[in-house]
């Protein structure tokens, strides 16, 4: 009997520690992009070698989500950890590349929209979140594109601002929207942010 009850705590024990050793990784790879109907986007961001964490959903069925199932998937895509998320690097490359596939098929959807949620860098920005509206530009090879700029007012010399992407779409005369986000910067490679300066006056959000 007290085998059984031994070998049961340890068991518990080595269960409970790979689950916490599980929500302290970044999200695996094969949790990153989830499709419904066969539907899904894949995203370059920037020049990072990092994908995004995207979440797919007919249209209709997101706009019925209560708010809480909506703040669990922008909980979702924030990523678990420091580093689980691509970097926009705007001194190098502005734009996030987006591809739309079908059973595996890339392909060009009827009509795509973006939305942009820019949330302030600095605790002094009065405005707390921002909403962008803007149209992705098809390039070669049936991918499309959209570039970014600073959204946020700019108290320092070096910025992160984090954004989270909503891109509807039509395919096969159905609607879905995908979700995604990042981080943007204008740092170089290297750049410690402990030794940042602050601007005074700071500088207005680029898009006003």
């Amino acid at each position: 009997m007290f085998k059984k009850i031994l070998i049961a705590i340890v068991s518990i024990i080595i269960g409970a520690f790979a689950f916490i050793q599980f929500l302290t990784m970044p999200t695996p790879s094969f949790m990153r992009n989830k499709e419904v109907d066969g539907v899904k986007i894949e995203a370059k961001i920037s020049n990072d070698d990092r994908s995004p964490i995207i979440r797919t959903f007919a249209k209709e069925e997101f706009e019925n989500f209560d708010e809480g199932k909506i703040l669990d998937i922008y909980d979702d895509v924030a990523g678990r950890i420091e580093g689980d998320l691509p970097r926009i690097h705007l001194l190098n490359d502005n734009k996030i590349y987006v591809s739309f596939y079908k059973d595996g098929q890339k392909i060009e959807p009827e009509k795509t929209s973006l939305k942009i949620t820019a949330h302030a860098d600095h605790y002094n920005d009065p405005v707390k979140k921002r909403k962008i509206e803007g149209e992705l530009s098809k390039d070669a090879d049936k991918t499309y594109s959209f570039a970014t700029k600073r959204y946020s007012t700019q108290y320092q010399k070096y910025f992160i601002e984090y954004l989270r992407f909503e891109i509807s779409y039509t395919i096969e005369g159905k609607d879905y929207l995908s979700v995604f986000a990042t981080f943007q910067d204008n740092a170089k490679e290297g750049t410690d942010f402990f030794e940042n300066e602050d601007l005074n006056p700071p500088i207005p959000p680029e898009d006003d």
